[in-house]
């Protein structure tokens, strides 16, 4: 994990934070002195280039109020004489998605790219993919994201043919080095037992790191709620507006959880009794009814199991009815068999 100097309040140094998640997947900020390229000044002949490849393998990952675009490098050897060599920078595209705009080939991008990446810059040579951070993002919309490669004579290819689309969400806060900050929820059998419930939302809403962490009663009803049962902890919902289910072991073997291996809410296979039991490495998720036809997703993972307690991260989708809950690797599948468009 790549040490990063942050301050650990939701609200303070976003733009540092945000990093982090990625790095439990793949090192995507290991800088790399030696590659191969060029520049304006280097290139002969310049004008005689035709434009660029497209660049491949474009995916996103999701984060809080941010998302990581990444494409594959295409300057590699063998060089053919005549596109890669001469590459000298990306351009990364932005527009906001709609439900349905995947169905539409004649979508534009504006004609002014959010980013330019140089050959050279973002690299990281063990995953061979370059990267851009984009914080100019709100949780609670939809993004879709292209790249483009530019030569030294100023042709641009076409855009990158993935349709990826994403969807920063709120999640867990991230500590100084970078890692989530569990939240301990009680257990909800213990003699007077408060803050043994957790409601999404209301985590999702707040700066307060403790914000989400209720007692249920007197009105306040949970979406999640824990208990210990002969020393084993359980989590059950807080009523039939949620279904549970567990998505299985995303420990890293260090008992770290790789908590952005959970990328969707799947449609089946939710517990018919609303109660798991809870298993370190482990992440689940809650399908939250929030009206007549209306759900929201979230996700939690088990950082750790202590007495009478269990440390939970958690993230949670605005959108409703989308079970997008981060894009690891892969963006979505292509829509059409052909380029996106853009406004030149």
């Amino acid at each position: 994990m790549l040490a990063i100097t942050m301050a650990t309040g939701r609200g303070e140094n976003r733009t540092a934070r945000r990093l982090a998640p990625a790095m439990f997947l793949m090192a995507v900020l290991v800088p790399v002195l030696f590659l191969a390229g060029c520049s304006d000044e280097d290139c002969l002949n310049c004008v005689d280039l035709s434009p660029p490849v497209v660049p491949t393998g474009v995916h996103s990952i999701s984060g809080d109020e941010y998302v990581i675009v990444q494409w594959n490098d295409l300057v590699y050897a063998p060089y053919d004489g005549r596109y890669n060599e001469n590459l000298v920078l990306y351009e990364i595209y932005r527009r906001i998605y709609e439900f349905g705009d995947e169905n539409n080939p004649n979508r534009t991008f504006d004609p002014t790219p959010i980013a330019t990446v140089a050959w050279d810059e973002n690299y990281d040579s063990g995953s061979g993919l370059h990267w851009y951070l984009d914080d100019q993002v709100s949780n609670g919309l939809q993004y879709e994201y292209a790249v483009a490669s530019v030569n030294a004579a100023g042709a641009r290819s076409a855009l990158s043919y993935e349709f990826v689309v994403d969807a920063p969400l709120p999640m867990s806060p991230l500590d100084s080095q970078g890692w989530f900050i569990p939240l301990a929820i009680y257990d909800g059998n213990a003699l007077g037992a408060t803050g043994y419930g957790f409601v999404f939302s209301l985590a999702a809403s707040s700066f307060n790191l403790n914000e989400g962490r209720v007692t249920p009663g007197g009105g306040m009803v949970a979406d999640i709620e824990i208990f210990f049962s002969s020393g084993v902890p359980f989590v059950t919902r807080g009523g039939p507006h949620v279904r549970l289910q567990d998505l299985g072991d995303y420990s890293d073997g260090s008992g770290n959880v790789l908590f952005e291996g959970v990328s969707w809410a799947p449609v089946n296979g939710y517990s018919v009794t609303g109660t798991l039991e809870l298993v370190p490495g482990h992440v689940y998720v809650a399908e939250i009814a929030t009206g007549p036809g209306t759900v929201h997703f979230a996700k939690f993972g088990v950082d750790s199991i202590g007495s009478g307690l269990v440390n939970i991260i958690w993230a949670y989708q605005l959108i409703e009815n989308l079970p997008e809950l981060s894009v690891p690797v892969g963006g979505r599948e292509p829509a059409t068999d052909g380029p996106q468009f853009i406004s030149l």
